[in-house]
């Protein structure tokens, strides 16, 4: 009994062993979240998105039609206007090109009108000065022949110069024969006024030759002046007579004169042969 409370005793003070766990509960390895948190990698990569058409109705279609046929009828009528704006600038232009070719034509008469208007009215005005006639009378041994200057002009002349002389010749004077011993004197002429300058005298014996028609006598003579307004040219006036005899030396004689040859004339019908010629 003793032995077996001893026995007892024994196992009552031994300890008890620790029931073992299945492997199912046996320690676990650490959680994540004991580990600490784990890195995360994104990749973006592109989504594929499929779009599913569906079905129109007779509606849409319609719709689709009717709004395609008012774009083309607006298209057609937008052309039809830009069509009509250029055939109205193209008629716009041909009427302006119209307009102004006439302008220039009308511009071009005015300054035509307005030039000839100024000439007339300087013609009238500025001193014009020719030979109005030609008187002669014996004096001594000889004929004495002496233009009459006149200026039919307002105004009176600037730098006039006047020079004559005579000639004695068998034949036709020629051109060339025409020539001023004498350089020109100057002289002056008031407006509206004549004088007489520029005497020649012809001895009797020859005045007896052209009656006896054994020779001709030609006088000439030649004028160049200025006028008072400004712009223009110089201006001249030229003569040349054949001298006609007739009657007895030397109370009996009568005189007469004659133009001879292309040298009667002034500036003005040389500006007027050239216009003509142009």
């Amino acid at each position: 009994m003793g032995l077996a409370l001893f026995a007892g005793g024994v196992s009552v003070a031994q300890p008890q062993p620790e029931p073992i766990a299945p492997q199912s509960q046996q320690a676990s390895p650490a959680s994540p979240a004991a580990q600490g948190p784990m890195p995360v990698r994104v990749t973006d990569q592109p989504l594929a998105v499929r779009v599913i058409d569906q079905p129109r109705t007779e509606a849409q279609i319609a719709a689709e039609q009717r709004d395609r046929a008012d774009r083309v009828a607006l298209s057609d009528q937008l052309l039809i206007f830009a069509a009509l704006l250029v055939a109205v600038g193209a008629f716009l232009a041909i009427a302006f090109a119209v307009q102004v070719f006439y302008l220039g034509l009308g511009l071009r008469a005015m300054r035509s009108y307005s030039q000839k208007a100024d000439r007339n009215v300087m013609a009238t005005q500025r001193a014009f000065v020719y030979v109005s006639e030609l008187t002669w009378n014996s004096e001594g041994g000889n004929i004495r022949i002496i233009p009459v200057w006149s200026n039919s002009g307002t105004t009176p002349t600037r730098k006039l110069r006047i020079g004559t002389n005579w000639k004695a010749s068998h034949g036709e004077l020629r051109l060339d024969d025409i020539n001023y011993v004498q350089p020109p004197e100057n002289l002056f002429l008031g407006p509206v006024s004549k004088a007489e300058f520029g005497a020649n005298f012809i001895p009797m014996r020859d005045s007896q030759a052209a009656i006896e028609q054994r020779l001709n006598l030609y006088v000439w003579g030649r004028a160049t002046y200025d006028d008072l307004f400004e712009g223009t040219t110089p201006h001249f006036f030229e003569f040349c007579h054949r001298v006609e005899v007739s009657g007895e030396t030397p109370d009996k004689m009568q005189l007469s004169f004659t133009q001879f040859g292309s040298s009667n004339g002034s500036d003005e019908d040389r500006w007027q042969t050239a216009n003509a010629a142009a």
